[in-house]
């Protein structure tokens, strides 16, 4: 919705479970809390992925579990595989 779009960018590679928990915990969870959404829609990338080839982070798999608890108390969900290209990774995440 509009004046609801939020990036967070992170200049650095090695992004950590912690550094995504707060995010989510401090800027996405209350920026979508405030929008009161009807549907929460995630495409849900896994290049952040601890073992991605490409992403360079180091979120666990079980991460991906809380992000994905903490957004469904916002409301209904779907979620669309988008990338992660580390097919173990990606398979243990989803």
């Amino acid at each position: 919705g509009e004046g609801y779009t939020v990036n967070v960018a992170w200049n650095r590679s090695g992004v950590t479970d912690a550094d995504m928990l707060t995010a989510f915990h401090f800027v996405i969870v209350p920026v979508a809390a405030e929008f009161k959404p009807d549907l929460v829609i995630v495409s849900a990338g896994f290049d952040a992925v601890k073992g991605d080839p490409l992403g360079g982070c180091a979120v666990s798999p079980a991460a991906y579990g809380q992000f994905t608890a903490m957004l469904a108390q916002l409301g209904p969900m779907v979620l669309l595989l988008e990338g992660g290209y580390n097919l173990t990774a990606t398979a243990q995440a989803t």
